[in-house]
C-alpha cells in the first residue's frame, strides 16, 4: 500500500481515544468523489486514529452514498481529539471487506487536525493527493435518538439502495465494455466476424459496423468465392488418396490463435450483410457456429463389425444449437413411477408456502413444441413441475406452426410500434394425474410464423422483425392471466409468478413495473428473470425505445446500453428477483469475462440480495436401471458388472478393440471453441501412444458431435489413424448418447463456458466419471478427486489449457487401471448423487416464497 507507518500514530490515537467520545471535543466529516466502484462495493476511510480502524482495512470506516449524491461518498461526523493531526487515506473494497481493497494510488496521506468544538469537512478527489478542509457547524452536543423505521421506510430504503446500485453500474459502463475486450477471447473474436456469422454471444458487444461501399462489396463478394474455389481444389483429395496427419495446434493456446485468425481473415462481409450491418432493424445474428459447408440434415456412419455396409444413423441437426433439444424427455406416467421407485433422489424435501400462487412461465420455446436447444428443454419441466407441486401453472410461447390438439381461446389486441397488433390464443391442457396438468398457451400473431427456424432463416440470418415478435409475445403472456378463462376454471389473475425465460421474455419485468404496476395492475405478482445463457442478450439498433415499446424516458433508459436497446439489461433493473441455471454461473456473469458488458447490472442485483443460482435438474429418463436405450441394464448395486457388459456391447457396435482393460473415454458436444473441441483434440496423439507408463495408450476415446468443419475433420482423422483404438461421429444419436454414458469410464467436458451443463450430470447417473473445466455449472455438479475418493465424483481442469487437460487424464486414467477400487469408490458416490428436477425444484419454491415476501422493484 502507499500509506504512512500504521504505527506512527496509533497507540497515541488509542490512547486518546479510550477517554470516551465526551473527551473528543470536535469531529470532521470526510468526503471523497469516487466514480471506481462496482456494485456490491464501497469506499472506505482508512487511517492513525482508532476511529479510521487504526490503518486496518479490516476496521476502516465505511462511507455512503445515494443516486442523488453519487459519486461522492461520505462519512458522518467522526468524534476525534482537538489538536492531534490524523492522517488517513481512502480504499475500495467489497462492502462485506472480502478479497483484496484497492488504496488510492499516489504516495503520501492526507492530513486533517481537528479543532475544538467544530465539525471539519475534508473534501478530496479519488485520483488527487490534496484535500480541501473547511468548518462546517459546531459539535452536536447530542446525536439524535433513531428510531425503529417501519416496513415502508424500509422499503423506501431499499428502493434507493437499488437505485444507487444502478447509479453506481450505469457509470461503468464503457469501462466494463473495455474489461469485457481485454478479458474475453470470444468477444474479440466475434468483433471480426462477419455480421451473417456473429452467433453465441453476438447481442454482447456494441456492434456498430460500418457499411462499406457496395462496389466494394461485390469486389471482395468476388475475390473470396475465388479463394474459396482455389482452397477446394487444393483440398480435394485425388481418387483412391488418403488422407493423413494430426491436427496443426498441439497447445490449447496455438489452437485458439489459429482459429481466431480464421475467423479475423473471415471477417469480409457479404452484400447481405452489408445490408444487415446498415439497417435500422436487427444487426445481429443468432446463427449456429456450423460451418457451412456441413450438411444442413447431417448424418453419420456407424460402422458394425461383422456387416458388409454401415449402417446410417442419426438425426437433422438444422436450427439447433444446443444437443439439449434432441435429449429425451420422460412421460408422466413414468416420472411418476421413478419417484416412486427411488427412495432417496428425486423426491421434494422443502414445504412450499405459496402453492395457491399460479405460476406463468414465459418462454420463446417449450419442447416438444418448439425446441432448439436447452431452454426448450427446461421450460417443459418447468411445466410439469410447478403443476406437480401443486401450483395452476400456464406456460406461454410463440405459436410458430400449428400443433395437434390446440384450440382457439381467445384474442386481444396489443401496441407494437404505435400500432395496434391482434394476438390471437391457442390452449392445450396436458393433465398429470390427481386433478393436477398444465395450460400451454401458445400466442399467433404477424410474424411469428415463420418457414425456416424459430429465430432464424434457413441461411441462419435472424429475422429482421425478431424485436417485435418477442415483444408481442411478452405483451400476449401479460394479459393472458387478466383476460382468459381457460378450461372454465377462471382467470388466472394478478396475483402470479411470472417466470421470464432468457431475453426474449425480458420484457415481462419492464413491463410490470412501467405499464402495469403504474396503473395498479399486478401490484401483488411478482417477475422473476431466468438468465439461461448471458451470451444472447436481445440487443437491436435504430429503435426509438419510448415509440416503439410505449413507454416513457425512464424506462428507456434502462433498456438502452451504449446506443442500443438491450433487452436483458432492462430485465435485470426491472425484475423482482433473478436467477441463474447454477450457483457459480450467477457469479461468474459478475465478472468482466462471463458479464459480457452486463456485469455492473448483475453485481447491482447480487448487492441488493435479489440474485441467486440453481442448478437445472435432470430428466426422469436419465435412469440406468430402467433405460430401454443401454444393452444392459443396471443400478448401483451391481454397476460394476453391469458397466462391463455396456462397454463390450458398444466397442462391438463401433468396431473398437473389445477390450475390458482399456478404459474408455466419451465426449458428446457441439464441436466449436466454446466447448473446448480444440483442447481435446491437442491431446488426441498423446493419449494413444504407448510410452510405457501404463496409462497413456491403454485408452479408447469415442467423440460425437457436429459443428465447425475444422473439428468435424479432427474427428474423422482421428479415427482414421487409430483404427480400433478411436471412433469419431460427425452428428448425433440420442440413443448412442444414453449407451456412451452407459459404457464408458469417463466423459470429457472442456467447455470453456457452460452455465449449467447437463451431460456431466447425466454421466454420473451412470457411474461414468466427468472429466471437466472448472467452469459454470461444471463446479457445482462434479466434486473433484483432490476432495478424496469418498466424496469426489469426477475431476476438475482448471485452468482449461493441453498440458492441464493431459495432467488431469493422466490421473484419471491411471486411477482407472491402477486403482480400481477406489474408482469404483467415485463411481459408486457418483451414482448416489441427486440430479433430478425436485431437488432443483425445492429451490425455485424456495426463492417463490421469498420474493413474494419482498417488495416489489419499483421503478
Amino acid at each position: 500500500s502507499n500509506h504512512s507507518n500504521p504505527c506512527r500514530f496509533g497507540r497515541f490515537a488509542m490512547a486518546g481515544y479510550e477517554q470516551g467520545i465526551k473527551a473528543a471535543t470536535a469531529s470532521a466529516v470526510f468526503k471523497v468523489r469516487c466514480k471506481s466502484t462496482r456494485p456490491g462495493e464501497a469506499v472506505f476511510v482508512v487511517g492513525s486514529h482508532e476511529a479510521l480502524g487504526a490503518w486496518s482495512t479490516a476496521m476502516a470506516l465505511a462511507l455512503t452514498t445515494t443516486a442523488d449524491t453519487f459519486p461522492t461518498w461520505q462519512s458522518p461526523p467522526i468524534p476525534l481529539l482537538a489538536g492531534m493531526m490524523v492522517e488517513y487515506k481512502f480504499i475500495i473494497q467489497r462492502e462485506d471487506r472480502q478479497g483484496t481493497p484497492q488504496w488510492q494510488k499516489f504516495d503520501g496521506n492526507y492530513q486533517v487536525t481537528p479543532v475544538a468544538g467544530k465539525v471539519l469537512q475534508a473534501v478530496s478527489d479519488w485520483e488527487v493527493a490534496s484535500a480541501e478542509i473547511s468548518t462546517l457547524s459546531e459539535v452536536p452536543e447530542e446525536p439524535p435518538v433513531v428510531e425503529k423505521p417501519t416496513d415502508a421506510e424500509k422499503a423506501m430504503a431499499q428502493q434507493e439502495n437499488e437505485e444507487r446500485l444502478l447509479k453506481m453500474a450505469e457509470s461503468g459502463v464503457e469501462k466494463a465494455a473495455a474489461e469485457v475486450i481485454e478479458t474475453c477471447p470470444l468477444a474479440v473474436t466475434l468483433t471480426k466476424r462477419e455480421m451473417s456469422r456473429r452467433n453465441f454471444s453476438q447481442s454482447l458487444l456494441t456492434l456498430d459496423v460500418d457499411a462499406p461501399e457496395p462496389e466494394k462489396v461485390e469486389n471482395e463478394k468476388a475475390e473470396k468465392a475465388e479463394e474459396e474455389t482455389k482452397e477446394e481444389k487444393l483440398d480435394k483429395p485425388k481418387e483412391g488418396e488418403k488422407t493423413e496427419g494430426t491436427p496443426q495446434s498441439t497447445t490449447a493456446t496455438e489452437e485458439v490463435k489459429d482459429a481466431q485468425a480464421e475467423e479475423i481473415n473471415e471477417s469480409t462481409a457479404d452484400a447481405q450483410a452489408a445490408e444487415d450491418a446498415a439497417a435500422e432493424d436487427v444487426v445481429v445474428t443468432q446463427a449456429p457456429m456450423d460451418d457451412e459447408d456441413e450438411d444442413e440434415a447431417v448424418e453419420y456412419e456407424v460402422p458394425l463389425k461383422g456387416l458388409g455396409a454401415p449402417a446410417v444413423r442419426g438425426v437433422p441437426l438444422k436450427h439447433i444449437t444446443s444437443f439439449s433439444a434432441l435429449a429425451d424427455v420422460a412421460d408422466a406416467q413414468t416420472k411418476v413411477e421413478h419417484r416412486r421407485r427411488e427412495k432417496e433422489k428425486a423426491q421434494s424435501r422443502y414445504q412450499p408456502y405459496n402453492l395457491n400462487v399460479p405460476v406463468v412461465i414465459v418462454t420463446s420455446e417449450v419442447a416438444p413444441y418448439s425446441k432448439t436447444g436447452g431452454l426448450g428443454m427446461v421450460a417443459a419441466s418447468y411445466g410439469f413441475e410447478f403443476a406437480r407441486n401443486g401450483h395452476r401453472t400456464m406456460v406461454v410461447a410463440p405459436k410458430y406452426k400449428h400443433y395437434d390438439g390446440i384450440s382457439y381461446c381467445g384474442e386481444t389486441r396489443v401496441r407494437i410500434k404505435d400500432q395496434e397488433e391482434n394476438v390471437k390464443f391457442w390452449h392445450l391442457r396436458k393433465d398429470i394425474g390427481k386433478g393436477k396438468g398444465t395450460d400451454f398457451l401458445f400466442i399467433e400473431g404477424r410474424g411469428i410464423q415463420r418457414d425456416g427456424g424459430l429465430y432464424n432463416d434457413d441461411d441462419g440470418r435472424e429475422y429482421p422483425d425478431n424485436l417485435e415478435r418477442f415483444t408481442m409475445l411478452c405483451l400476449a403472456a401479460m394479459e393472458a392471466p387478466l383476460i382468459l378463462d381457460i378450461n372454465g376454471e377462471g382467470k388466472y389473475g394478478d396475483k402470479v409468478i411470472f417466470l421470464a425465460n432468457d431475453w426474449q421474455a425480458g420484457l415481462v419485468p419492464v413491463y410490470m413495473c412501467y405499464k402495469y404496476r403504474k396503473h395498479n395492475c399486478y401490484t401483488q405478482a411478482r417477475a422473476i428473470y431466468v438468465i439461461h445463457n448471458l451470451g444472447y442478450q436481445g440487443q437491436y439498433h435504430g429503435h426509438d425505445a419510448c415509440r416503439f415499446f410505449g413507454i416513457d424516458g425512464k424506462a428507456a433508459t434502462d433498456l438502452v446500453l451504449g446506443n442500443c436497446i438491450n433487452l436483458s439489461k432492462g430485465a435485470l433493473i426491472c425484475a423482482d428477483r433473478v436467477l441463474t441455471v447454477s450457483p457459480n454461473y450467477s457469479k461468474e456473469i459478475q465478472t468482466a469475462s462471463g458479464g459480457f458488458n452486463l456485469q455492473d447490472f448483475v453485481s447491482a442485483k447480487a448487492a441488493s440480495l435479489r440474485l441467486a443460482g440453481i442448478l437445472n435438474g435432470i430428466d426422469d429418463c436419465w435412469d440406468p436401471a430402467v433405460d430401454p436405450d443401454v444393452f444392459v441394464n443396471f443400478s448401483v448395486e451391481d454397476f460394476e458388472k453391469g458397466k462391463m457388459e455396456n462397454k463390450a456391447a458398444l466397442q462391438k457396435m463401433l468396431g473398437l478393440d473389445i477390450n475390458p482393460d482399456l478404459c474408455l473415454i466419451g465426449f458428446v458436444g457441439r464441436l466449436t471453441w466454446q466447448k473446448g473441441i480444440d483442447v481435446l483434440a491437442s491431446v488426441i496423439s498423446w493419449l494413444m501412444q504407448d510410452t510405457g507408463n501404463g496409462v497413456t495408450g491403454q485408452v479408447q476415446l469415442i467423440m460425437m458431435g457436429n459443428g465447425e468443419r475444422q473439428y468435424s475433420d479432427t474427428l474423422r482423422w482421428a479415427e482414421s489413424t487409430y483404427k480400433g483404438r478411436v471412433c469419431g461421429y460427425v452428428g448425433f444419436d440420442p440413443k448412442v448418447e444414453h449407451q456412451m454414458m452407459a459404457a464408458c469410464d469417463l466423459l470429457l467436458m472442456p467447455s470453456r463456458y457452460e452455465p449449467c451443463g447437463l451431460p456431466q450430470m447425466y454421466s454420473q447417473m451412470y457411474g461414468t466419471l466427468p472429466v471437466v473445466h472448472a467452469t459454470g455449472g461444471l463446479v457445482d455438479s462434479v466434486k473433484d478427486v483432490s476432495l478424496g475418493v469418498e466424496t469426489a465424483t469426477g475431476f476438475l481442469v482448471s485452468p482449461l489449457s493441453s498440458d492441464k487437460l493431459k495432467e488431469t487424464l493422466f490421473r484419471a486414467v491411471e486411477l482407472n487401471i491402477k486403482r480400481k477400487q477406489d474408482f469404483l469408490r467415485m463411481q459408486r458416490t457418483a451414482m448416489q448423487h441427486d440430479y433430478y428436477w425436485p431437488k432443483a425444484m425445492d429451490e425455485y419454491e424456495r426463492q417463490i416464497d421469498i420474493v413474494l415476501y419482498e417488495p416489489a422493484t419499483v421503478r
